[in-house]
């Protein structure tokens, strides 16, 4: 009995030991620890420096061999959307008149490239008034008044500035000598014959600058620009 047991240990071990050699593979067609595609061991090149690609990576990156890790890494940073600048703010300063400009733009080419800026002329209209007077004597002065505030719904003024129409009335106010006549024409219809029309302030020719895109950097070297008048850039109006 004894001697039986020892026979079939021995059997046993004899096959265990065939069988994790390989000898039996060609009969079983199995054998442990089996590398069943050798030939891929033999295709890989530097496989250590393969590197793991993140899902986002273009498939290029993936499939195509690697022959070093910083190539993966350039090609991802490529692939990333860039950051879009943020867009400049529209500027501008004024109204200057025209003698003012030589100085704005010695101002302006210390801190804006050249063709950096755009002038945009305007015309600012004047002032007119439909005007009585002035009066240098007192009671003139007084009965001139008390004339006018007897008239019904009639409004006026008395002016005291500027010099040249002191002591004198106005019966309106316009910003355009054509607006100032047709005032005339409603005082004499009222019976005032005496009021005429004086130009306090005539129409000017200015020119407002404008910058059409500053980015950050720039507002901040245009807000210590020193500009005629105490002006400085704010927002585009339009």
């Amino acid at each position: 009995m004894l001697r039986h047991l020892v026979l079939i240990l021995l059997v046993v071990n004899a096959t265990f030991l065939a069988w994790s050699q390989g000898w039996l593979k060609p009969l079983i067609g199995v054998q442990p620890d089996a590398q069943h595609e050798p030939a891929r061991l033999q295709q890989q090149l530097h496989a250590d420096r393969i590197v793991v690609v993140g899902a986002g990576a273009p498939a290029e990156a993936v499939s195509a061999p690697v022959s070093a890790p910083t190539t993966v890494a350039s090609v991802t940073a490529s692939a990333a959307p860039s950051e879009a600048e943020p867009a400049g703010l529209c500027l501008q300063a004024g109204p200057f008149p025209k003698e003012e400009l030589a100085q704005v733009n010695a101002a302006l080419q210390g801190v804006l490239p050249a063709n950096g800026w755009s002038q945009e002329p305007e015309t600012l209209g004047g002032t007119w008034v439909v005007y009585m007077g002035p009066y240098p004597d007192a009671e003139l002065y007084a009965r001139k008044l008390s004339e006018i505030s007897r008239i019904k719904g009639l409004q006026f003024e008395e002016m005291k500035a500027p010099a040249a129409v002191a002591k004198g009335l106005s019966l309106g106010r316009y910003e355009s000598l054509e607006a100032a006549q047709g005032g005339l024409a409603a005082m004499k219809l009222r019976g005032i014959r005496t009021a005429r029309i004086v130009e306090l302030k005539p129409a000017t020719e200015v020119v407002t600058v404008r910058v059409p895109q500053a980015a950050m950097r720039t507002q901040v070297a245009l807000s210590a620009v020193k500009l005629p008048q105490g002006k400085s850039f704010i927002a585009c109006k339009s």
